[in-house]
């Protein structure tokens, strides 16, 4: 057994500079883990709503919507599962809402909807690589009382040019299982 230190002497502890190499390395490391994990967020809120993926089974069908010139390669891609398709619904909140609107999720421009009195299924690409799991959405045209159903819905008094809108998706399902 060792004898107890004698009074007065205490034990020597950490330098001043290993607390902070270690704090340094504790902080990165958070950090890192924010970086790496935070984009992927499941749950829509107000702010940044999110957007539901098409399942494979209905890739055809959604295809519909899509822009004529890009239609080939967007369903390719979203059926071999490199690039999924987002789906949203517009329709009107008010017997005098309606107008013209179109869709932009990163370099794709969607054609031109009509939002009146049937509410549109419509599919997009989504905005940013899918494995980032978070973008923007861009309205643009002219169009009052709309509504935007994303998780959760967005109720739009007035798109009037140009509305952005982030979003997130949820990344574990790159196929829509």
């Amino acid at each position: 057994m060792s004898a107890p230190p004698a009074p007065g002497q205490a034990k020597p502890g950490p330098s001043p500079s290993v607390l902070a190499i270690g704090g340094g390395v504790v902080a990165a490391a958070v950090v890192a883990g924010v970086l790496l994990l935070g984009g992927h967020e499941k749950v829509g809120t107000v702010d940044r709503p999110a957007l539901s993926l098409v399942k494979k089974a209905e890739i055809e069908k959604a295809a519909d919507t899509l822009a004529p010139e890009e239609k080939d390669k967007v369903v390719a891609e979203a059926k071999a599962c490199t690039a999924p398709l987002a789906s949203m619904r517009l329709s009107k909140t008010t017997s005098q809402g309606g107008g013209v609107v179109r869709i932009r999720a990163g370099n794709y421009l969607s054609p031109a909807f009509n939002v009146a009195d049937t509410p549109i299924d419509i599919a997009v690409p989504f905005p940013a690589p899918y494995e980032t799991g978070k973008g923007e959405i861009v309205l643009e045209g002219s169009a009052k009382d709309v509504f935007v159903q994303l998780r959760p819905g967005l109720k739009m008094d007035q798109v009037a040019g140009v509305v952005r809108i982030p979003v997130i998706w949820d990344t574990s399902k790159p196929c829509g299982s």
